[in-house]
């Protein structure tokens, strides 16, 4: 269970120093550390299930979403989020594993998502759609559909067959919320070869 450094506070108020018994706690491992006045409770939570607790708003994208659909072939160990407003990456370590956030465009944080649930939790996730467009926005730019293609299916390893049963209606939408050069070729890529999730 997450709980703030408040709630312990009051939970701890009949004590001379509340701060000193939730140092103690931390120190027994009774209560993780998760960032500044956040702790959980369970060791053996789920890592991904914190991501948006450690830095709020954020939702689970990039290469751990890619992974997790099967879009790329490598495990990711570090746990990968959007964040907003953040200005620069952001990077966290706590027992539970390493932690990074980067910013996408406001006008696209809110499209797109699907809620994951585990072990009674829930959090916020890129559909497959909208992992590849957040991932566009963050990779390196390139200046063509050849480019883009190369970057995709050779550089990064998107699995092809699995791409082309994306959404395309929605990948395409959501495209056009980023105004940048990568998101604005993939919709040209999808309009030259893909009609309907298939190629044409």
């Amino acid at each position: 269970m997450v709980i703030t450094s408040s709630i312990l506070k009051e939970k701890y108020k009949d004590y001379a120093n509340p701060l000193d018994k939730i140092r103690r706690e931390t120190e027994k491992g009774n209560l993780i550390r998760l960032n500044r006045g956040i702790y959980e409770t369970e060791g053996d939570t789920d890592p991904c299930l914190l991501a948006s607790v450690i830095l709020s708003p954020s939702y689970l994208s990039f290469d751990y979403a890619l992974s997790y659909y099967g879009l790329i072939p490598e495990k990711v160990y570090t746990i990968t989020s959007a964040s907003l407003n953040v200005r620069k990456n952001r990077t966290y370590l706590n027992r539970f594993g390493r932690y990074e956030y980067s910013d996408i465009p406001e006008q696209a944080f809110s499209e797109g998502l699907v809620c994951l649930e585990k072990e009674g939790r829930s959090i916020r996730m890129a559909s497959m759609e909208k992992a590849v467009c957040d991932s566009l926005y963050k990779w390196r730019k390139v200046q063509s559909i050849r480019d883009l293609k190369i970057l995709l299916f050779e550089d990064k390893r998107i699995d092809e067959e699995i791409f082309e049963n994306s959404d395309f209606e929605l990948m395409t939408r959501l495209a056009s919320l980023y105004h940048c050069r990568n998101t604005d070729l993939l919709i040209k890529l999808i309009r030259k070869e893909y009609t309907h999730g298939q190629r044409s």
